[in-house]
């Protein structure tokens, strides 16, 4: 069983995208309200060496040898990938192996230490998360380590923008009655419109199971009017108008295990579809292993038909 490398997984943003976790479950600078995962166990923000760079890479490869080429090698998963000293190996590895371009998902508090951003240069992709521009909205929302602040955040976000060549999108997690003020709006609207080279803006909402039950979800005409109060001249998207299946099965080559479905779904929730098209499996495959995870208490159905682990179903 693969420790640091899952999916293929659907992604709504990057088609089909095999992840790369780099930190023990729940490392982070952050404990957001939102996250669909749980709390965050280690809170810190000091970079370490979590796992070995090179154990990383060779199961990397060793999955590469498995599955069809995947749109996207997406660093995320369960923590905060800059927080892995790393990074900028790892990354440069990548690209050696010249199989699919990189991602970053990051929550860009690190984005302040030169390292971070020198290291970034080497993604092809960099996916930021910007909240809020005021420190009270941000320490309400992300619940940083005490000496994460905002404004090293926007900051560092300004001068990575000034000199990466890559593709940025900024992540706006939208939590109705918190960050959707006309101030609030205004204040980011200022700020993005004075970074430079920003490809797209993406509206995000809890379209899964928040950690905090006060988060409540913005729906399509709340992220609507999101975006028209922003008033950017660059494309706006949002949670609900991607596609989660990706086009094509993944050219899996040994029979899913129920330990590689926990794995994915540990990350991302997926349908029953979803699985099918990842594993590259028969209906009846991902349904006997499905079975074996409900009897172990597990796993549960949402009330969309997605599958979760115990404590993640949006019910």
């Amino acid at each position: 069983m693969y420790t640091h490398i899952f999916g293929p997984v659907p992604s709504r943003r990057l088609g089909t995208s095999l992840g790369v976790d780099l930190t023990p479950t729940k490392t982070c600078s952050f404990d957001c309200i939102y996250c669909q995962l749980s709390r965050t166990t280690t809170h810190t923000n000091h970079r370490n060496e979590f796992c070995k760079a090179d154990d990383v890479l060779e199961e990397l490869r060793s999955v590469l040898r498995e599955v069809e080429q995947p749109d996207w090698i997406t660093l995320s998963g369960t923590g905060e990938p800059t927080l892995h000293s790393g990074l900028g190996y790892i990354l440069a590895e990548i690209k050696k192996m010249n199989n699919a371009p990189t991602c970053v998902i990051t929550n860009g508090s690190l984005l302040h230490l030169p390292d971070v951003r020198k290291e970034l240069m080497l993604a092809d992709r960099v996916l930021p998360t910007l909240c809020t521009v005021n420190q009270s909205t941000y320490e309400k929302i992300h619940r940083p380590v005490s000496s994460v602040e905002v404004l090293a955040n926007l900051e560092g976000l300004r001068i990575f923008t000034e000199t990466y060549s890559g593709a940025i999108e900024i992540e706006i997690f939208v939590c109705p009655e918190i960050n959707d003020t006309d101030q609030e709006i205004e204040g980011l609207s200022n700020y993005l419109a004075s970074l430079k080279n920003i490809e797209s803006i993406y509206l995000n909402s809890a379209v899964r199971m928040p950690l905090e039950k006060e988060v409540k979800t913005a729906d399509q005409g709340k992220l609507n009017k999101f975006r028209d109060k922003l008033n950017l001249p660059i494309p706006i998207t949002t949670a609900f108008e991607h596609s989660f299946v990706p086009a094509k099965a993944s050219a899996w080559n040994r029979p899913a295990l129920s330990s590689d479905i926990l794995k994915l779904l540990l990350r991302h929730p997926c349908s029953k579809e979803q699985l099918e098209r990842v594993f590259n499996a028969s209906s009846v495959q991902i349904d006997k292993l499905l079975n074996e995870l409900v009897k172990n208490g597990t796993i549960a159905q949402e009330k969309d038909g997605s599958w979760a682990l115990i404590g993640q179903v949006n019910g």
